[in-house]
């Protein structure tokens, strides 16, 4: 997002062109397009939760803003789609998945958690830690993205996130250090100078609905402190090497 911005625009755009022309060519019954809870930007502070047509700021005069404002592009496209040619798409808007089958080298945040409670060490965070996350499970996203498939509404978006899982990523590092690590860690803030230039996500404090795909009767099965532990168990059963942790946002 940050080193290659064009290229992430690039890319966005033609995997889904590309994407909706086989659809259309092919007269697919259904299609569902990934999008992200990113699309929302910075929303309204005062709604306590947010759904699907509460879309915020995104500032678009920097360069991170490729992947957000990317999205939200496809996403039109996909509705346009439907609109012109009566493509079947349905657009789910995940929240951060992972759980059990994620590589124990996934750079991302959970990820680095996760590797320090394996380690025994210190959770570093290089921010205040007050952006709120929203959270689900790969096997609940899975059955999630399947049911739109089959009962979702063409023309349509869905949030994809377990409600019980939002927090701030301070809150999840100490889920981690005391639930996960049964207080075998702790964590510690450490703040660059230039934390600018890492492309870090402004602080956000949405919590996301998912009232809409549960009226299709999706329901979510795990939550948070069960996500680490599947995920953890699996790496385990996988190898008993693991990577040091290093740190993290």
């Amino acid at each position: 997002m940050v080193g290659n911005p064009i290229g992430v625009i690039e890319t966005a755009l033609s995997g889904t062109e590309n994407i909706l022309v086989l659809a259309k060519n092919k007269q697919s019954k259904s299609m569902v397009y990934l999008s992200s809870m990113e699309v929302y930007g910075l929303t309204d502070p005062s709604l306590d939760w947010v759904k699907e047509d509460d879309l915020g700021y995104i500032n678009l005069k920097s360069p991170r803003s490729s992947y957000p404002e990317s999205k939200r592009m496809c996403e039109c496209l996909c509705n346009c789609s439907f609109a012109q040619y009566g493509i079947p798409v349905k657009v789910a808007r995940l929240a951060q998945t992972f759980g059990a089958g994620f590589p124990n080298d996934d750079p991302r945040i959970f990820a680095q958690f996760a590797r320090s409670s394996v380690a025994g060490t210190d959770i570093v965070l290089h921010t205040e830690g007050k952006s709120r996350g929203n959270y689900c499970y790969a096997s609940d996203a899975i059955r999630g993205l399947m049911l739109l498939l089959l009962r979702g509404e063409d023309g349509e978006t869905y949030n994809i996130s377990n409600p019980e899982t939002s927090m701030t990523i301070r809150e999840m590092a100490e889920l981690v250090a005391k639930d996960v690590s049964g207080g075998r860690v702790a964590f510690k803030v450490d703040k660059p100078s230039n934390a600018a230039k890492h492309g870090y996500a402004p602080d956000v404090t949405m919590r996301l609905s998912s009232d809409k795909i549960g009226r299709l009767g999706w329901r979510p099965r795990y939550g948070l402190a069960e996500m680490y532990k599947r995920m953890i168990e699996d790496w385990y059963e996988a190898s008993n090497v693991l990577e040091e942790p290093g740190v993290t946002k």
